[in-house]
């Protein structure tokens, strides 16, 4: 039932992200008299619309976003599209980059609308993510352990950056895989200084550290047909001791759990282990026979995260937008420098199978996930049409402005061979990215 619901949230983001975009493009042609002969809600073949002036207003058969092609702009994906020979430029240059950036900026206006009505109406996040980086748990055998970070530190800077809640440590690390990085801790009143090197997990290439903050000792979620299931462990249930021994935090579960099955397959054979729980303002006890698999003991059932709803006046969401605006731009820069460095893979990069699957759980979780969701997807948009590639905007702005340093247009034929250069670069990185978006998604 979710996959319905997937497509339809991808086909209505894609849509409004992009006609916005398409939009900006149009009213400053417009503004400035440019002909505009296409404004087209999708794709394909037209299936309706009007013809007012020399602009034909339509609604295509793929609704997958729009185009808009405005006459003596260049050639650019509107061309392509259309599958038409581009006129000769018309304006002046300075003219034609407000119409080019126009695009993106409407992606960044947007993009600060919809997270500042985002805030507006209230997003459930994960409590810890904005508390102080107090590391409550650290694994055993992970970078984290291997560099010398111990429980009860407190991180302070990361790559010489300030940090002072757990949303800036997992950013930048976990999207610093293969790089070793400096990390500045504070401990018993003293600085620490270690270096950290995340491992890259195999499904998006993320860094993992074996970092973590505290959790309270809540069951989120329980494995079907595991033995935490059928012993009778319920989801909200808060344990209260393990074997005997009071816990106060999921990691203290674990390492209890991991304790008391150490002997399980001595001379005495497996037995239950003795978990003792809150439910409805009661305490249970419920035995609990792990089950061997993987030469390792298993009780099925994972930590409930709790969560807040973070919801500001207007102002104070506008700010608030900004500001996370301004952080994910920087993410996204440090994100593509990786990715030239080779730091870093394409499974990082979200393709049509990803976009939509968060779409579809933004959209079940309500109006604030998906409004937030959109935001940060119509700045990446943005960002990402201000790439100086040929068929992108951002490669026709430069271009204009090496026309603009050289006081000359170019030939046209020397514009439509970068043209289908940046065609081919393109439509390369999307195969990529859809390759990884597969392996990611799909189960074969």
């Amino acid at each position: 039932m979710n996959i319905p619901i997937n497509i339809l949230a991808l086909v209505f983001v894609l849509s409004v992200l992009i006609v916005v975009h398409e939009f900006g493009h149009y009213a400053v042609a417009k503004g400035f008299r440019f002909p505009v002969e296409i404004f087209s809600v999708g794709f394909g073949k037209r299936l309706f619309g009007w013809k007012r002036k020399e602009t034909d207003y339509r609604v295509s058969l793929v609704p997958l976003g729009g185009y808009v092609k405005v006459i003596g702009l260049g050639p650019d994906e509107s061309d392509v599209v259309a599958g038409s020979e581009p006129a000769a430029p018309v304006g002046p240059r300075w003219q034609r980059l407000l119409v080019l950036v126009a695009g993106p900026g409407m992606n960044f206006v947007l993009a600060l609308l919809l997270t500042a009505g985002a805030f507006v109406i209230g997003m459930e996040v994960f409590k810890y993510q904005d508390e102080a980086p107090l590391v409550k748990y650290v694994e055993p055998g992970s970078p984290a352990e291997r560099a010398g970070v111990k429980a009860d530190d407190l991180v302070l800077t990361i790559s010489g950056k300030p940090v002072s809640t757990w949303r800036e440590v997992e950013m930048d690390l976990g999207l610093a895989p293969r790089e070793n990085i400096p990390v500045e801790l504070s401990r018993g009143g003293e600085t620490v200084r270690v270096v950290l090197r995340p491992e890259p997990d195999k499904k998006y290439d993320l860094g993992y550290t074996g970092l973590n903050p505290f959790l309270p000792p809540l069951v989120g979620s329980l494995v079907k047909n595991y033995p935490a299931e059928k012993a009778g462990l319920r989801t909200g249930d808060r344990i209260l001791s393990v074997g005997g021994r009071e816990v106060q935090s999921y990691y203290e579960v674990v390492r209890r759990i991991r304790e008391a099955a150490a002997g399980l397959d001595g001379p005495e054979g497996a037995r239950p282990i003795e978990f003792v729980v809150e439910r409805g303002g009661q305490r249970i006890t419920i035995p609990i026979l792990p089950r061997q698999e993987a030469g390792s003991w298993r009780i099925g059932f994972s930590p409930r995260y709790e969560t807040v709803t973070k919801r500001l006046g207007v102002a104070d969401a506008f700010q608030a937008s900004f500001r996370e605006l301004v952080r994910q731009t920087q993410t996204t820069g440090a994100t593509v420098a990786r990715l030239f460095r080779g730091t870093s893979s394409m499974r990082q990069l979200s393709g049509p199978i990803d976009i939509a699957k968060f779409s579809g759980e933004a959209a079940r979780s309500g109006p604030g996930p998906l409004l937030g969701l959109m935001g940060i997807l119509s700045l990446q948009l943005g960002l990402l049409n201000l790439l100086p590639i040929p068929l992108l905007d951002g490669g026709q702005i430069f271009v204009t402005l090496l026309e603009s340093v050289a006081r000359r247009d170019f030939p046209i034929k020397v514009k439509e061979r970068l043209l289908q250069a940046g065609f081919v670069f393109l439509v390369l990185v999307m195969v990529t990215v859809l390759y990884f978006d597969v392996l990611k998604n799909v189960n074969f």
